[in-house]
């Protein structure tokens, strides 16, 4: 029984693994459209550690967590969202300077920095949200309040990247896959 089953796992496993290829680029990028991708791929990193710092807060946010320990998740999350600031703005300086030539590149253009306009106080917001939060005493107020901010914060993030997607889509620029770093073991 138990082989059966571990042969049902490893099938059921394998399958996933199969469709995964690495497909190159398809052609390789002039100039406007490589700064375009470097300024995306840094900010794609830098928002990515906003969700890391989020599963981080909300992996083991229980009855049980330490003041001390849920106060470094909080200060986590704002130091993410303040790493983000950065390359907002430097990707919002790519784009603005960006001449396209199509009607839907400039419409993609327009709804990009659209979009990063309203994120950049977004991301300014979540760095005094989470701060003032990070300062607060009470274990019991963080384990109530981290939740329903954090799915803002995630709201927030996650329309964010996908109007980088869609701009990105439409200037034909196709971003490589983040790299996944193992976290610590633990025995």
């Amino acid at each position: 029984m138990r082989r059966a089953l571990l042969a049902a796992v490893l099938f059921l496993a394998a399958a996933p693994l199969a469709a995964q290829e690495v497909f190159p680029a398809d052609t390789a990028l002039d100039a406007a459209h490589a700064v375009q991708r470097d300024a995306f791929l840094e900010l794609r990193d830098s928002t990515l550690t906003i969700s890391a710092a989020a599963g981080r807060l909300m992996s083991d946010m229980g009855p049980s967590a330490s003041l001390a320990w849920l106060q470094a998740r909080v200060r986590g999350v704002a130091q993410a969202c303040g790493r983000s600031v950065g390359p907002v703005a430097r990707a919002r300086s790519v784009v603005a300077k960006a001449s396209w030539p199509k009607a839907y590149q400039q419409k993609a253009q327009a709804d990009m920095l659209k979009a990063m306009t309203a994120f950049s106080p977004q991301l300014n917001q979540c760095v005094a949200e989470w701060k003032a939060m990070a300062a607060d005493t009470s274990r019991t107020r963080i384990r109530e309040t981290a939740p329903h901010a954090m799915s803002l914060l995630q709201a927030q993030v996650v329309e964010f990247d996908q109007a980088s997607q869609n701009y990105l889509q439409f200037i034909s620029v196709k971003l490589p896959l983040p790299v996944v770093l193992p976290g610590p073991q633990t025995k």
